[in-house]
This record gives structure tokens, C-alpha cells and sequence, in this order.
């Protein structure tokens, strides 16, 4: 039962999300070119809710993500590259979508740098580490960033379905970095509650690199 509730909620925000970026692209208006999901994988809500999956070009890192994002819906493109070099041209691509990828690369400036390279547009979201909710776990872990003790974080991650590791991992990005990285996008709030739960960095036309 509580399986089905999370599963139920998760499917309820990233539909929320869906829209939001849809709007913010003009997405219904603009059906010409492809898309790339960067990073989206197998759970990928874009690729899953976009109406074309033709037109999708799913990038995964690792291949038997890639494999299982294929079987899963065997309409889309998929190339396994890595997101800091991508294997296009200068704005050969009509939008790019990047969802809670950049706060997991290695280097965040060269992920932005393609981005903004490769596309004509795009939609970058990144959670906020002042958000008072973890959920990097399979149940949102209330207050775990503002706790200082590692003992009580691996225990927190033991009990809501988290991996520590993995978790400790993130790094999150703050707005004064994200407007660095991403100068000439606008940046919007992903609300929860009334407080900011992520950023959305959302470019309509490209710029020259």
C-alpha cells in the first residue's frame, strides 16, 4: 500500500513537472527536430509522457541503463555518450531536456558548456539543497541536509530506502552557480509548500558558442 502511495505521488510531480516544461518550451508549438534526454535513462518521466518518442534522443551513460530505457519504450533513440562530450553539432538539436542530472557529474561547467552548445533550447532542473527534504531515497528523508552527523545520515538513509554513498555523492548547485553556468537562461522555482524545491534553468533560443 505504501509502495502504490509513493509510486502514485512520484508519478503526480513529474506530470506537474512534464507540463511546467512543456510550457516553458512551447513544446505543443514546436514539433520540428529532436529532443534530447540527457541522462533520463529507463525512469525517465520525459520520454515516458512526451507524445513523439521518434523524436527523442535518449543519452545514457551506461549501456545496460540504455538497453533497459529501450525495452521500456523501443521507439526512442538511444546513444550511449557522455553528457560533458557530446556527439553533435553546434545547435543541431531542437531542445535538450536535463531532470536532476548536473548535481551528479563530475563537472558540472562542462555538462552546462554542451548544453548550450548542442541546443537551440533546453530545460535544466536541479533540486535545492535548502529544500528541507531529501529525496535521493525511495522515501523523502525530512531535514537530512541540515544534519551535521554522518552516524544519524546512515541511519536516516537505512530507514527511508536511501544509499548513503550515492547520496553523499550530490553535489548540489546553488542559484548564484546555476545563473554562472547558465547566463543567458531564465531561471524559475519548482515549488513545494511554498518553498523552492528545485531550480529550472530554461533557454528558448540558443546562442552562439
Amino acid at each position: 500500500m505504501i509502495r502504490n502511495l509513493i509510486t502514485k505521488l512520484r508519478h503526480h510531480f513529474r506530470s506537474i513537472r512534464y507540463n511546467s516544461l512543456s510550457d516553458l518550451l512551447d513544446l505543443a508549438e514546436y514539433s520540428q527536430g529532436y529532443i534530447i534526454d540527457l541522462g533520463g535513462g529507463p525512469a525517465s518521466f520525459f520520454a515516458a509522457l512526451y507524445p513523439n518518442p521518434q523524436a527523442i534522443i535518449l543519452i545514457e551513460l551506461e549501456y545496460d541503463l540504455a538497453q533497459k530505457a529501450k525495452k521500456r519504450l523501443p521507439d526512442l533513440n538511444v546513444i550511449v555518450a557522455d553528457g560533458e562530450k557530446l556527439p553533435f553539432a553546434r545547435q543541431s538539436v531542437s531542445a535538450t531536456i536535463c531532470n536532476s542530472v548536473i548535481e551528479h557529474v563530475n563537472m558540472p561547467s562542462n555538462l552546462a558548456n554542451e548544453i548550450q552548445r548542442v541546443s537551440q533550447r533546453f530545460f535544466v532542473q536541479t533540486p535545492n539543497v535548502r529544500f528541507p527534504v531529501e529525496t535521493h531515497s525511495y522515501i523523502a528523508i525530512p531535514l537530512y541536509n541540515q544534519i551535521p552527523w554522518i552516524r544519524l545520515r546512515r541511519l536516516l538513509c537505512y530507514l527511508f530506502g536511501g544509499n548513503y554513498d550515492y547520496i553523499s555523492s550530490v553535489y548540489y548547485l546553488s542559484e548564484k552557480e546555476l545563473r554562472r553556468l547558465f547566463p543567458q537562461a531564465n531561471l524559475y522555482y519548482e515549488k513545494s509548500l511554498g518553498l523552492k524545491k528545485s531550480f529550472y534553468l530554461v533557454q528558448k533560443s540558443g546562442k552562439p558558442t
